[in-house]
């Protein structure tokens, strides 16, 4: 028995809609703070991936020049992306960032504190709140 065209259609429209949807890459807008254990906050770069240099050119820093939290957003090409938060020296006059960490290690060598990673799903809570160590 055959079927009536406006099934088939039906059909063919279902299908062109479910390729669409997975075509696309879901992004997120994260709100990130970042404290100290003694609830002060602590001038970091937040870095999406492993993309250092992008997130100091898109100047991703939070706890400078009254910037409290920051806006981050997170596309999400595979189900987990790492975000981590690396302390980042500030020049005293200034209140300006001195040096701009390339690594984790740098950071810490830079600052005394460990920096911090966190793991993000699509679905995880809007607010990330991270609490670095010292070394």
């Amino acid at each position: 028995m055959a079927r009536p065209r406006s099934v088939g259609r039906l059909l063919a429209l279902a299908g062109l809609a479910a390729l669409t949807a997975c075509g696309s890459v879901p992004t997120r807008t994260f709100t990130v703070d970042v404290i100290d254990s003694g609830e002060k906050p602590v001038p970091c770069l937040v870095v999406v991936g492993a993309d250092w240099a992008d997130a100091a050119q898109r100047d991703q820093i939070v706890n400078v020049a009254g910037r409290d939290t920051l806006a981050v957003t997170v596309r999400f090409d595979k189900p987990e992306v790492d975000l981590f938060a690396a302390a980042v020296p500030l020049d005293a006059a200034t209140g300006k960032p001195r040096v701009v960490p390339k690594t984790r290690n740098e950071s810490t060598e830079l600052t005394g504190f460990v920096a911090g990673t966190r793991r993000l799903r699509a679905n995880d809570p809007e607010k990330v709140l991270f609490i670095l160590r010292s070394r």
